[in-house]
């Protein structure tokens, strides 16, 4: 006989309690065809590249189904913002809700200079 830990809870099969802890976390979510449809045709419009459009996909239906808000809420606030900001910096302000202070997203600001000023640098 091997010994365990003590316990006075009785040993069940170690094997269910793995399948469980394995799949805690692979809940399927329900959104309907049109959402996903809608944020793809947004995504893909705005990046040109349908793997990124689906990764982006996924990631807002995933977040917002976990903050418990309805995906196209999130959609219509990237349509209104998109005016005036680029989707990188909207993206990673959107992501940034859902990550801790130790590991918050930014973005690449290059400055536009101008061609004069360019121009006599270079020179």
């Amino acid at each position: 006989m091997t010994p365990g830990p003590s316990t006075n809870l009785p040993i069940n099969d170690i094997e269910e309690t793995l399948a469980h802890f394995d799949t805690i976390f692979d809940a399927p979510i329900n959104v309907p065809q049109a959402v996903v449809d809608s944020l793809y045709a947004f995504f893909v419009a705005r990046t040109e590249n349908e793997e990124t459009a689906l990764a982006l996909v996924h990631t807002v239906i995933v977040t917002a189904v976990g903050s418990r808000v309805n995906p196209m809420l999130i959609l219509d606030q990237f349509k209104a913002a998109s005016s005036g900001f680029k989707l990188d910096a909207q993206l990673a302000t959107f992501l940034n809700t859902t990550r801790s202070n130790t590991s918050i997203l930014g973005i690449k600001n290059v400055p536009q200079v101008n061609n004069h000023i360019s121009r006599t640098i270079l020179s």
